[in-house]
């Protein structure tokens, strides 16, 4: 293999870390000069914290979308996946969406592959229930509940008209919280432009493992959207667990069957299994193992040369943490930021620097509820309501790449 003219970095996802990384890199390219590859399938980048937004009609779904080849500009995408990759060797093979392979050798590799949605061996669960970590899934989601609301119009048996009016939630945390907000706003909506059809028929359940709802915005937060979600009609199980779906039947821990028209999973995510071709060292959970400087690193803690790591795939030590060991959380919020720092320590090793730690102390987490409902905590400030959506949709306008997606937003 001929020996490279320029370092060659390969970051593997075109997410927020991957895509990140890549603009971090492009900023150094006066001063550094290196070819950068981005291998994603997809020709965009989705933002998915405003996916429930998308879901309930909020947001047109291509403000979310930013294309690749646009954004950055002076990065060769690869519109394929990763099929091997050997971080011993530092070579990959490459597989486009056509089909064709190529093998590529490299000098330094981003682990940027992100998470996809977590699934239990439930019976029916594939068949019947729809995930909620894409904007097809979220429009597939939103089309559900449209089309139930006018079947139930449509229905003669009353059996048949209660499942159709009900939807069923499986995941309390952000997500889920967030997408039943805002479907249960466009699902009264929909039921009022059927004179046979009242709100009250409506059912909505979201079910949840632990003993709260939304716990990312803290214990005080969650029990308030515990009885937000309460006065609006939304009967909230918690401590409770999903059985089985089979043909749109909800069983559940507690033994009770709940037939549903529309079944939504938002019940967590795991690491992108495509990096079970790597040899890239790994922690319990599936996770890229990282130091601090957003390194790869062994078990026993050894450095991987030319490997790097960041966003939903990795597990990064949280130094800043009062009780160790403790990890950073997998949100947009650390991958952005963890991607910035990546990018400055890999010019940092190519010019025979020191790389630096990744240390930062949340800032807070915000919440919607739909329109004119919300939590947030920032710096410790506990805010609620229609004040904590604005910062929401602030915050995640400021957030978005790209100045005419900003503005829509």
């Amino acid at each position: 293999m001929a020996p490279l003219s320029k370092p060659h970095v390969l970051i593997l996802g075109g997410g927020y870390a991957g895509h990140y990384t890549a603009g971090g890199l492009e900023k150094r390219l006066g001063q550094l000069p290196m070819d950068i590859t981005l291998v994603e399938p997809n020709s965009y980048m989705t933002y998915q914290p405003l996916l429930p937004e998308v879901a309930g009609g909020q947001l047109d779904p291509r403000t979310l979308l930013v294309e690749l080849r646009r954004a950055p500009k002076h990065t060769n995408v690869f519109r394929g996946t990763m099929e091997s990759l050997d971080c011993r060797a530092r070579t990959a093979t490459l597989a486009s969406i056509s089909g064709q392979r190529q093998h590529i050798a490299y000098d330094q590799v981003v682990f940027t592959l992100g998470a996809v949605t977590r699934t239990f061996p439930a019976p029916g669960l594939v068949e019947q229930a729809v995930g909620f970590k894409t904007p097809e899934e979220a429009l597939n989601v939103r089309d559900r509940v449209l089309d139930n609301v006018a079947l139930a119009a449509a229905a003669a048996d009353p059996a048949e008209r209660a499942k159709a009016l009900t939807c069923v939630f499986v995941g309390g945390g952000y997500t889920g919280v967030e997408a039943l907000s805002e479907l249960l706003d466009l699902a009264k909506l929909a039921v009022d432009e059927y004179p046979d059809l009242q709100r009250s028929e409506l059912r909505w359940v979201l079910i949840e493992a632990l003993d709260r709802v939304a716990p990312e915005v803290g214990p005080g937060l969650s029990k308030w959207t515990l009885e937000l979600l309460r006065g609006r009609g939304v009967d909230v199980r918690l401590n409770t667990t999903m059985e089985s779906c089979i043909d749109g039947n909800v069983v559940l821990s507690t033994g009770e069957t709940i037939p549903a028209g529309t079944i939504v999973w938002t019940a967590g995510v795991r690491p992108n299994p495509v990096l079970d071709a790597t040899n890239v060292a790994r922690g319990p959970k599936g996770h890229v193992s990282a130091n601090a400087r957003l390194q790869v690193v062994e078990e026993d803690g050894t450095v991987v040369d030319g490997a790097w790591t960041a966003g939903d795939n990795a597990q990064v030590p949280d130094l800043t943490a009062e009780q160790q060991p403790a990890w950073y959380p997998p949100n947009a919020q650390n991958a952005v930021r963890q991607a910035k720092l990546l990018a400055a320590n890999i010019a940092a090793v190519l010019q025979h620097r020191e790389p630096a730690e990744y240390r930062h102390k949340t800032l807070g987490a915000v919440a919607s509820f739909g329109p004119g409902r919300g939590a947030a905590v920032i710096m410790g400030v506990e805010l609620r309501g229609r004040l904590a959506w604005f910062v929401h949709r602030i915050y995640h306008g400021a957030a978005l790449p790209t100045m005419n997606r900003k503005w829509r937003v």
